[in-house]
């Protein structure tokens, strides 16, 4: 239920410009899945029912996974999350143009809340070490960063049915998810609404 759940809310709310697995297992940038929609209508009627699974679903807790950090050493994400502090999951990859291009409005909220007591946490759909490395240097990424470099085949795209990047999953300090996806000027106001600026 929890994973249908997941896929649900990705394939709902990815309402940008993406990148995506292809049956062929090629990365691919998608066209964005708003051009899908035809009226304001249809869009309401998308939200309401993500909404709408969210408040079936009640309660819908982070899953937990293990991948290696960028030196190796295993971590689970239980580690960070439902730890006492609001924690962004953000699925990405160097590789991804779109999760790049994004890159700067998390690092901003980073920048400016995590001494409130938020967090990030990177999980990447790289296959290569060094270029995963560099992009966290280049995009100047200081929090924590898991990856199997596995790709599509990742434990994280797994367990959170990810096909499709950049995604992310805002949870609460108790480990509870309460928002998805948050892009562009979006992640900032949810955390300056909770942070109460």
């Amino acid at each position: 239920m929890k994973k249908n759940l997941f896929s649900f809310l990705f394939i709902a709310l990815l309402a940008f410009t993406s990148c995506k697995n292809s049956a062929k297992g090629q990365n691919v940038v998608s066209e964005p899945v708003v051009n899908e929609i035809e009226t304001p209508a249809e869009a309401d009627e998308l939200l309401a029912e993500a909404d709408e699974a969210l408040t079936e679903a009640d309660e819908v807790r982070f899953l937990d996974l293990e991948e290696p950090d960028v030196d190796g050493k295993m971590h689970k994400l239980s580690e960070y999350v439902g730890q006492g502090q609001w924690v962004l999951i953000d699925f990405w990859a160097s590789w991804c143009g779109p999760c790049r291009a994004e890159m700067p409005n998390v690092v901003a909220a980073y920048q400016k809340y995590h001494s409130k007591g938020f967090n990030i946490v990177g999980l990447s759909f790289d296959q290569n070490h060094e270029a995963w490395t560099q992009a966290i240097h280049d995009l100047q990424m200081p929090w924590i960063h898991l990856s199997d470099l596995k790709g599509w085949h990742s434990k994280a795209a797994e367990v959170y049915g990810v096909n499709s990047i950049p995604a992310s999953l805002l949870v609460n300090p108790s480990g509870v998810i309460v928002a998805a996806n948050l892009r562009g000027e979006a992640l900032g106001q949810a955390l300056a609404e909770i942070f109460g600026e």
